[in-house]
């Protein structure tokens, strides 16, 4: 098992590392890992045809990037959750999605997935790679969650989840009431979109309003 999850640590690293520099090389792996780690591991993947070794770029196979795919897709989709529904933040929060990843199966993170409303995007902003559940989804249900800047004035909805990429404008919205489960009235559109919920009236800007998801009730 702790072989396992160390590989499975590796190729998320792999994944990211691609994501942000187009390519993964080893000696950035042995910065992560430390030079034995990285090297006996890297050895193990190959071994196991999860990845090749061209001098020192890492290149998945098949096999290795729909894994890390799904690890990713499963730290991310935890980290949604841990956020939005849970509230969690700091070491807590990023502990918790590392442990996640690694004992949650396929069946629990597409239920979770659906209960978010198949977030796009992590609460950093990188991209969740989708599941069947969100082709799925984008199928059946499609025109039933849009961005908040998309409904009619007079409509009421409820906040599904929130992708701003923003950290101060996520902290303002849950500050304030504006989570995931939240219903709220379109007030009005124009000059700005306010909303309404309870007794609270708030102004938005469209970008923010973009960037919250919502269903109709």
């Amino acid at each position: 098992m702790a072989e396992e999850i160390q590989i499975e640590e590796m190729l998320e690293y792999i994944w990211m590392l691609e994501e942000d520099h187009g390519k993964a090389e080893s000696t950035r792996m042995d910065d992560k890992f430390g030079n034995e780690i990285a090297k006996d591991y890297l050895n193990k993947m190959v071994e196991k045809k999860l990845i090749s070794l061209s001098n020192s770029s890492i290149v998945f196979t098949d096999n290795g990037k729909n894994r890390a795919k799904s690890i990713i897709r499963r730290h991310r989709i935890a980290e949604r959750l841990l956020n939005d529904v849970l509230e969690m933040t700091g070491d807590e929060f990023e502990a918790g999605a590392c442990q996640f990843e690694h004992f949650v199966n396929e069946e629990i993170i597409a239920s979770i997935c659906t209960l978010l409303g198949h977030p796009a995007e992590c609460p950093h902003g990188k991209k969740i790679p989708p599941g069947e559940c969100c082709t799925s989804a984008r199928r059946k249900l499609g025109p039933v969650i849009n961005p908040l800047s998309e409904i009619k004035s007079g409509e009421k909805v409820k906040v599904v989840y929130v992708t701003t990429k923003s950290h101060a404008s996520l902290d303002r919205l849950s500050a304030i009431g504006v989570i995931p489960g939240l219903e709220l009235t379109i007030h009005q559109k124009r000059p700005s979109i306010i909303i309404q919920y309870g007794e609270t009236q708030l102004a938005l800007d469209k970008d923010i309003a973009e960037n919250i998801f919502v269903r109709a009730v």
